[in-house]
């Protein structure tokens, strides 16, 4: 039994860090959900920020850098 579940875990780890190891090489892009957008268009007054031109931007966390 315990050596059905290492074997397991060894298989399932080396294909999760061979698919990454894929998708850095091929330059692969993370699928747009539309997540993020919805994230920084959210929310109302101080609590609200924003995403531009690579920095971020106000919010209720202190002003964003």
């Amino acid at each position: 039994m315990k050596n059905t579940v290492l074997v397991v875990y060894l298989v399932v780890g080396f294909v999760i860090c061979g698919w990454f190891t894929a998708a850095a090489a091929l330059g692969w892009k993370a699928p747009n959900f539309g997540i993020a957008k919805a994230i920084t268009s959210g929310g109302s007054g101080s609590s609200r920020g924003g995403y531009y031109g690579g920095r971020s931007y106000g919010g209720s966390w202190g002003g964003g850098k």
